[in-house]
């Protein structure tokens, strides 16, 4: 099912993915409150550790390494929830947790098949991008808010 000299960048999804990475992130770190960019940061990390850690010569066991990565990525975006409260990184969260139930998922029933699981992981990263983008959005939308309530005091001041 799968060739030895698999590249990194073979697929759409792997290149849609680097593509969207560079964008959401980027802007993100460019544009995002301080949340954002700290989640941004977080993902760039991941995204590049992960190809480092994978088992490229087993492509039909669990990832082992890239689950440690996804459960840290978690584990930021967790304290980035807790902390401030903000919308997008529910969803954030909830793509990440999909992510970590498949390689979950792998450990529990081996036969599943390897396209299958890393699909998945490529759909829960798309997910995890969608809501990052919200997040910016979010973000942007809340200052202006904020900018607007701000004029409109000095205004009846």
């Amino acid at each position: 099912m799968f060739n030895d000299n698999v590249l990194f960048l073979a697929t759409a999804a792997q290149i849609g993915g680097v593509i969207l990475n560079i964008v959401v992130c980027g802007a993100a770190i460019w544009k995002g409150a301080h949340t954002e960019r700290v989640a941004a940061i977080s993902i760039v990390i991941a995204s590049i550790l992960s190809p480092l850690v994978q088992n490229w010569t087993d492509w039909t066991s669990p990832q082992w390494n890239i689950l440690i990565i996804d459960a840290a990525n978690l584990g930021v975006f967790l304290y980035l929830l807790v902390r401030t409260h903000r919308v997008w990184l529910l969803f954030g969260c909830a793509f990440q947790l999909l992510a970590i139930l498949s390689h979950v998922g792998m450990l529990i029933d081996p036969s599943v098949v390897a396209r299958a699981y890393i699909s998945t992981l490529h759909l829960m990263f798309y997910g995890l991008m969608i809501a990052l983008a919200a997040g910016i959005w979010e973000g942007r939308l809340r200052d202006e808010r904020a900018r607007v309530a701000s004029a409109e005091r000095n205004v009846l001041a």
